[in-house]
């Protein structure tokens, strides 16, 4: 079993690295077989096709950093706290693992595996960071620091749009070693876009 589980993993961690040196497009089972120096036909009995597992290793990332983001905001009191948690922790983790996010942002054009199906779950994978977001805003919404009017997952679509917008612009620009300052900078920057259309105006 423990045999089992560590070609498992063994694939993922491979497939991951292919993904941040040659990207979605050239990848295949064939190098992801090599890669992990296994035979093509091992990896097969885990995963059916390319599809599934590029899949399999996207809803893994995910959940991975949603689940670390998760545990930093949710033990923040308020949520301008929250929120500014948030936007440097995603930050952190995209840089953390910046070729792969690379590939990601910057590749996404020619993600050839998002079938439908795969548009689904990627959605879903979203919806749900994006919902987490929108209850920090719908809080702050009932205690009256934010305006009432907002929608409070679109507002969780903006950030996350902002946050992804901020590290292709950075990708773009060559800017792959950012220090704790800079992240810090940039993040105070997304949050400064962000609460200063929402925060509820002095009386």
């Amino acid at each position: 079993m423990m045999e089992n589980v560590d070609k498992y993993e063994l694939i993922m961690s491979s497939s991951r690295k292919l993904i941040e040196e040659i990207g979605f497009s050239a990848l295949t089972m064939d190098k992801v077989a090599q890669k992990a120096g296994i035979a093509k036909g091992t990896v097969y009995l885990y995963f059916k096709d390319k599809n599934e597992l590029m899949e399999k290793v996207l809803s893994f990332g995910f959940k991975r950093m949603f689940e670390r983001i998760k545990g930093k905001v949710e033990g923040e009191k308020g949520g301008i706290e929250k929120l500014k948690t948030l936007i440097s922790e995603n930050l952190n983790y995209i840089y953390e693992n910046r070729y792969f996010f690379k590939t990601i942002f910057l590749d996404e054009v020619n993600i050839v595996f998002l079938k439908k199906k795969s548009k689904e779950s990627l959605n879903l994978r979203r919806r749900r960071y994006t919902n987490f977001i929108g209850e920090i805003i719908k809080s702050e919404m009932q205690s009256g620091k934010f305006r009432s009017d907002l929608d409070p997952l679109k507002v969780g679509y903006m950030l996350v749009s902002l946050i992804k917008t901020n590290a292709i612009y950075n990708f773009i620009n060559d800017k792959y070693e950012l220090t704790e300052e800079m992240i810090k900078k940039d993040s105070e920057d997304i949050f400064d876009l962000l609460i200063h259309g929402i925060v509820m105006p002095h009386t």
